[in-house]
């Protein structure tokens, strides 16, 4: 039924997910969605605690067509997510060839670089399954950036999702309060990426620490 059918299909199925949850006695709290550019294309930037990340990046940056870039290898074997990443125009790479990978984040930057989209990247790299921040890996996101001259920054925190699954697949804890924060935008045109690198971390773990307490 065509790319509009698709993209609402998938937004409302994570909503649907999110309030699912609901069943687990979990609560959503999010904040700063006002924040939000409408007028140009955005780099989300997330922490990523566990695939419940996805939902509520999905749901805040719907009005902006929320694309990913992820490992290649999520674009099998999860239900709805594979799908979506092949189909809803996300970037899949080759993380085992890292100057391929590169190219590629780069040519679909300069594609995303002429709309009004949100490509949403985590430059932890991989998921931490707990409250820990890793430390970022740039080489993607430098790519973006550089391929996206005029985008701007949104900083996305993700906050007790990884609390979930702390027991394992099953059984899921009871009782979550998932916090998700969308902090102010900023260019990151006059920073070089060691600059970036730790004014980026200190955001997140500052808003994680106030979060926490």
């Amino acid at each position: 039924m065509g790319y509009e059918a698709h993209r609402w299909s998938v937004i409302y199925l994570n909503r649907l997910l999110m309030l699912i949850q609901g069943l687990l006695l979990t609560r959503h709290q999010i904040i700063g969605t006002g924040k939000i550019p409408t007028d140009q294309s955005i780099i989300v930037v997330s922490n990523h605690q566990n695939m419940m990340d996805l939902p509520p990046l999905i749901w805040c940056f719907r009005h902006q067509h929320a694309k990913f870039i992820s490992k290649k290898e999520l674009g099998h074997g999860i239900p709805s997510i594979s799908f979506n990443l092949r189909k809803g125009g996300s970037l899949l790479i080759d993380r085992s060839s890292g100057n391929t990978a590169i190219t590629q984040i780069s040519q679909y930057g300069h594609q995303m670089s002429k709309t009004n989209h949100a490509v949403v990247i985590f430059p932890e790299g991989t998921r931490s399954n707990s409250a820990r921040l890793s430390s970022f890996k740039m080489g993607g996101l430098k790519a973006l950036i550089d391929a996206m001259p005029e985008a701007l920054i949104v900083p996305f925190v993700v906050h007790n999702n990884y609390q979930i699954f702390e027991k394992g697949k099953f059984p899921l804890k009871l009782g979550n309060h998932l916090k998700y924060n969308i902090l102010d935008p900023f260019s990151p045109k006059d920073l070089d990426v060691d600059t970036l690198k730790v004014k980026l971390e200190a955001i997140y773990q500052n808003e994680l620490n106030k979060l926490a307490s």
